[in-house]
């Protein structure tokens, strides 16, 4: 357990009581422990169902399956291996959680994956999200000592679709935003938020614009023919860790390893383990996806780089005189 200093959230207006951060398997080891400490029931007020996994297969993960260990299985003649340790950190007042984290640690990259991170709204004020996000990753540092830093996954957007929604918003005035709009600008602020942290993007140095991988349906068991419809797009920001040796010889290099730990460790592996007879169909498709997405960027000349810029921080200033409460 550790203690939470110098930074403190609402909570209706009372004294902030001591806020200290606990841990699967290190402070929290088992399942009635985890379930009681209120983190599910956070994880389902943030996120919304289209983006939780679920919390069974949470519990799962980081308290008997992903524990840092080598596990193997055999898909037809060959035999495959992974090693990850997944952690849930749990921010708690007076013993309730407030505040959620959730990481996993491939061994065989050295790559930290970002998983989820949330505090509950009334929680948000005086830097409380960032010191929260700060003290898990100094404790993955003890916890995994030679990883390298930390990917994570955010949602692409367009920039002038985003100048639109907020060009008409301050036309029409303050009102309830539609789906689409509230979608945009969660993403946009998500990019301002772990632009903050430090991370940066993996972008093509010729169009300055993240590159875009592609994730496998995340339900095996779907039938095949509808594998392709429930893919998403996404963007991968980076955020190295200081003290990491040795560095990676390029962003491309760190870019592949990034994706191939994500969708190939960490995503195909752990649920093609789960029933390897009954899945080598769903093997086969994850990794050609990967490699699709691989060879459409083996040509680009990848750097790590902000999106949102200098000249961006208009728009965030001018979201923020609409003083609309859009939770992200």
């Amino acid at each position: 357990m550790r203690f939470l200093k110098n930074v403190g959230g609402e909570a209706a207006g009372e004294a902030t009581p001591p806020l200290d951060i606990v841990v699967t398997r290190q402070d929290v080891t088992d399942e009635a422990s985890f379930r009681g400490s209120g983190v599910l029931e956070l994880y389902e007020a943030l996120f919304p169902l289209s983006e939780r996994d679920s919390s069974d297969d949470i519990v799962r993960w980081v308290l008997s399956e992903d524990l840092g260990e080598r596990r193997q299985f055999a898909l037809g003649d060959r035999l495959l291996s992974y090693c990850l340790d997944s952690r849930c950190f749990i921010l708690r007042a007076a013993e309730r959680a407030i505040g959620l984290g959730f990481f996993t640690c491939d061994h065989t990259s050295h790559l930290i994956f970002c998983n989820y991170v949330g505090v509950a709204p009334a929680w948000r004020g005086g830097g409380l999200a960032r010191a929260f996000y700060r003290e898990m990753v100094d404790m993955l540092d003890e916890l995994c000592p030679r990883n390298i830093g930390v990917v994570l996954e955010v949602e692409p957007f367009d920039r002038d679709h985003l100048e639109t929604v907020i060009a008409d918003l301050e036309q029409i005035g303050r009102r309830q935003l539609e789906a689409h709009e509230a979608a945009t600008i969660r993403k946009f602020l998500r990019v301002c938020w772990y632009h903050k942290l430090g991370y940066r993007f993996f972008c093509d140095a010729a169009t300055a614009r993240p590159l875009q991988c592609r994730s496998p349906c995340l339900d095996p068991a779907l039938p095949p023919t509808e594998w392709v419809g429930a893919e998403e797009d996404y963007w991968l920001m980076w955020h190295a860790r200081e003290s990491a040796a040795p560095a990676p010889s390029s962003a491309g290099e760190l870019w592949r390893q990034a994706v191939e730990a994500i969708y190939v460790e960490i995503l195909a592996k752990s649920l093609v383990d789960e029933d390897p007879h009954r899945r080598r169909g769903y093997w086969d498709y994850a990794t050609a996806l990967v490699a699709e997405t691989l060879q459409r960027t083996a040509v680009a000349e990848v750097t790590l780089a902000r999106y949102l810029g200098p000249d961006d921080s208009p728009l965030l200033s001018r979201w923020r005189r609409l003083a609309i409460d859009l939770p992200i």
